[in-house]
């Protein structure tokens, strides 16, 4: 499945994993508001059950009770070096373990494969240009045109296949006395 980054967080990734599904979507990038460090600075070893700062110094995952944890440099924050660069807390910095952040990692580290980035970049203009098509105003953009569950599904199944219809012509779909058929090119 190729997607964009809406398909990326973990708990979409790890539910479309379960079902069988290979994802090709970005991960949402690792940020800091302030603009100081952000996790991805951090080693973060699962298997160790442990975190490493930028300098060095390495903290124990504690585990919550959600899956996940937390790793805190509060002892070696006060005289770190890197300090302004990474924290302006006075209790020091604390890195977040998503509770799915095997998956996540597994992520980040295949987006950067050249192999993936072709694969995405490849394919990911068709997607947004197939969304975008869905959506585009003549349909009533990205707003339902009826009330009720039963008529959205009807204007949304006559929605994909009137786009279908449309991307069959364009291949060159015909009708003769056998059938329908795509024209050989």
């Amino acid at each position: 499945m190729v997607g964009d980054s809406a398909y990326g967080d973990a708990a979409t990734r790890a539910g479309l994993e379960a079902a069988g599904f290979a994802v090709t979507a970005k991960c949402p990038p690792a940020r800091n508001a302030a603009g100081r460090f952000p996790k991805d600075r951090f080693a973060v070893d699962l298997g160790a059950g442990t975190v490493t700062c930028p300098a060095g110094q390495t903290a124990v995952i504690v585990p919550a009770a959600g899956g996940g944890g937390r790793a805190s440099f509060r002892p070696w924050c006060a005289t770190c070096p890197l300090r302004p660069g990474c924290t302006a807390s006075r209790r020091g910095r604390t890195i977040t373990i998503h509770p799915h952040e095997a998956i996540l990692q597994r992520a980040r580290t295949a987006q950067r494969d050249p192999a993936w980035q072709h694969r995405y970049k490849a394919d990911r203009p068709t997607v947004e240009r197939k969304v975008s098509h869905f959506t585009r105003r003549a349909w009533g953009g990205r707003n339902a045109r009826t009330r009720g569950l039963a008529r959205i599904t009807t204007d949304l199944l006559t929605r994909a296949g009137a786009l279908n219809w449309a991307r069959l012509a364009v291949l060159g779909l015909d009708h003769d006395q056998t059938g329908w058929a795509l024209r050989a090119t």
